[in-house]
């Protein structure tokens, strides 16, 4: 009997707790479903990378030089250039974002070893033709919703530097040595993918154009720099 008393007492108490909670429009349902969302919200909160603020990357890939072909007609009637005009390239990049989908970006870019090959009668010569540069660039950014991936496109300037060096140039091209240090700022233009990773990382791969670099005619000759790269990043 005590048991039984003991059982009606309690169910009255559940019964009069949802009557107070159904006169305030709320069921008990609704209740769990709202605390299960704010411990969502809160949750992918704490894990979202900051919108804003530092970011450092580090990317390989693959350079191409469209010569000025012109700038580079050197020797007697016999002689023949050729271009080698890709190569491995590498950089260093890091940027602030002012707000989440627009960033200032600052970074160095090697663009490898690349030659002009002449041979002649009197055999072959190399003209070695580095490309670098420093560079500044906006960048902005949309993301493809919650897919974690979002397009960029960055406009800047670069100061460029080309050195060009040659060897064994007076038995195959009939001119001195050369050997020329030469500066520039060139606009730069690129667009990419990018895609966040867990713990702050990211991958990014982008093409980058630099309009031209060097000087007209030699000892440096002009190029138009292009970049292929895929980069790690880190963001603060």
């Amino acid at each position: 009997m005590a048991h039984r008393t003991s059982t009606e007492i309690g169910s009255r108490t559940i019964r009069n707790a949802r009557s107070r909670l159904s006169a305030a429009g709320v069921s008990l349902v609704q209740a769990a479903c709202f605390a299960g969302v704010l411990g969502c919200t809160g949750s992918a909160l704490a894990q979202s990378p900051s919108a804003t603020g530092w970011y450092t990357g580090f990317g390989l890939g693959q350079s191409r030089l469209g010569f000025k072909t012109g700038d580079f007609s050197i020797g007697g009637a016999g002689t023949v250039a050729t271009f080698d005009d890709s190569n491995t390239a590498y950089r260093f990049f890091a940027g602030y974002r002012l707000l989440p989908w627009l960033a200032v970006e600052g970074g160095y870019d090697n663009l490898g070893n690349n030659a002009v090959i002449y041979t002649s009668g009197g055999g072959s010569a190399r003209l070695a033709y580095k490309v670098d540069a420093v560079k500044l660039a906006g960048v902005g950014s949309i993301p493809f919703g919650n897919t974690g991936f979002s397009a960029f496109g960055k406009v800047g300037f670069g100061y460029t530097r080309v050195r060009a060096d040659s060897g064994n140039f007076p038995a195959v091209v009939g001119r001195a040595e050369l050997s020329e240090r030469d500066w520039k700022i060139s606009p730069v233009i690129g667009a990419g993918l990018q895609y966040q990773l867990p713990r702050g990382l990211a991958l990014r791969a982008e093409y980058e154009q630099y309009n031209e670099v060097g000087d007209s005619p030699l000892p440096s000759g002009r190029a138009r720099a292009s970049l292929w790269s895929l980069s790690l990043m880190y963001l603060f």
